[in-house]
C-alpha cells in the first residue's frame, strides 16, 4: 500500500475517535470550550516534546511565517463559523455540508494544474456529497438560510485552510506546521473568547470525563498530522477524498463504543460513500503536483 494512503487512512480512524470521545467528555460535564481548548492545548504540549525531542529547535523559514498564520486564521474562523451554524441548523446538516472540502479542494488543485481529474472521479465526488447527506443528515431538518450560509462559508475556509496546509506541510513538516496552528488557537480562542465574553470552561465531574478529554486532544492532532504527512505523498486532493472515510470509522466506532445503531438510510449512505471512495482511489491516474 502506498504510505501517504496509509498514513490517511490511519488519520480518519483516529478522526473517527474524536467525536465519540468528544461526547463522552461532554456527558461527563465538560462545556463545549473547554474541550475545544483543551485540544489545541494537548496537541500543542504533545508536538512541543515531540519537535524538541526529534529536531532540538522550532525555527521555520521566515517566508512561511505569514502562511502559517494565515492557516491559523483559516482554522479558527471555520471553528468559529462551525459552532454558530449549529445554532441555526442541525448538527448533522452542518457536518454533511463541511464534509463536502474535498471537492472544493479538487477544483482548486483542478485549475491550479496540481492534480488531472477524469469525469468518473467527479461524479464518484457527486455520489460523496449524496451519501455524506443520508448518513449525517435526518432529513426533517428546518433549513433556515443565514445557517446555512454560514455553514457554507465554513467550507470555504475549510478549503482554504486544507490547501494552504498541506503546501505548508509539504516546506516545513506537518509537526511543526501544527505545533504552531495549536499555540496559535489557544492565543486565539484566549483573547477572541475566554477573556471578552467569559466562556464557560466547565471541566469534567469524573476520571472518565479527563480521560476522554486526554484522549480526545491527542487523536484530534495526530489525525492531523498524519493526514498533512500523507498529503505531502499523495496530495490534497486524493488525502482530502481518502479522508472522507472517517464518518464510516465513526459510525462504526459509535456503534462499537455508544450502542448507537444506524437506520437503513444511514447505511444506504455508508455505501454510498464507501463506493464514491473506492471509484475516485481506483480511477486515479496522475500523481498530483504541489504548488509552493
Amino acid at each position: 500500500m502506498n504510505p501517504g494512503i496509509f498514513l490517511v487512512l490511519v488519520s480518519s480512524v483516529f478522526f473517527a475517535f474524536v467525536p465519540n470521545s468528544a461526547k463522552i467528555a461532554l456527558d461527563d460535564g465538560s462545556s463545549l470550550f473547554f474541550l475545544v481548548f483543551s485540544r489545541y492545548a494537548i496537541g500543542a504540549l504533545i508536538l512541543l516534546l515531540f519537535i524538541t525531542y526529534i529536531r532540538g529547535n522550532l525555527r521555520i523559514p521566515l517566508s512561511t511565517v505569514s502562511r502559517v498564520l494565515l492557516s491559523s486564521i483559516y482554522a479558527c474562523i471555520l471553528i468559529s463559523l462551525t459552532y454558530h451554524a449549529v445554532d441555526y441548523l442541525d448538527v448533522g446538516l452542518v457536518m454533511a455540508i463541511l464534509y463536502c472540502f474535498p471537492i472544493g479542494v479538487a477544483f482548486v488543485s483542478y485549475f491550479r494544474g496540481e492534480s488531472k481529474i477524469v469525469l468518473v472521479q467527479w461524479l464518484s465526488m457527486v455520489g460523496l456529497m449524496i451519501g455524506l447527506y443520508l448518513m449525517l443528515s435526518t432529513g426533517e431538518e428546518v433549513l433556515n438560510l443565514y445557517g446555512l450560509f454560514i455553514s457554507f462559508l465554513g467550507l470555504l475556509f475549510f478549503i482554504a485552510f486544507i490547501v494552504t496546509a498541506s503546501n505548508l506541510s509539504a516546506q516545513i513538516g506537518a509537526t511543526t506546521f501544527n505545533f504552531y496552528v495549536s499555540i496559535l488557537g489557544i492565543i486565539f480562542l484566549t483573547v477572541g473568547f475566554i477573556l471578552p465574553l467569559g466562556f464557560e470552561m466547565d471541566l469534567p465531574l469524573t476520571k472518565i470525563g479527563y480521560f476522554a478529554i486526554f484522549a480526545n486532544g491527542i487523536f484530534y492532532i495526530a489525525s492531523w498530522v498524519l493526514f498533512f504527512k500523507g498529503a505531502t505523498i499523495i496530495g490534497a486532493t486524493r488525502s482530502s477524498m481518502l479522508s472522507s472515510v472517517e464518518p464510516l470509522f465513526a459510525a462504526l466506532l459509535a456503534i462499537i463504543l455508544l450502542k448507537q445503531l444506524l437506520s437503513v438510510t444511514e447505511w444506504i449512505g455508508f455505501f454510498i460513500v464507501l463506493t464514491a471512495i473506492y471509484t475516485f482511489e481506483r480511477n486515479n491516474t496522475k500523481p498530483e503536483v504541489r504548488s509552493t
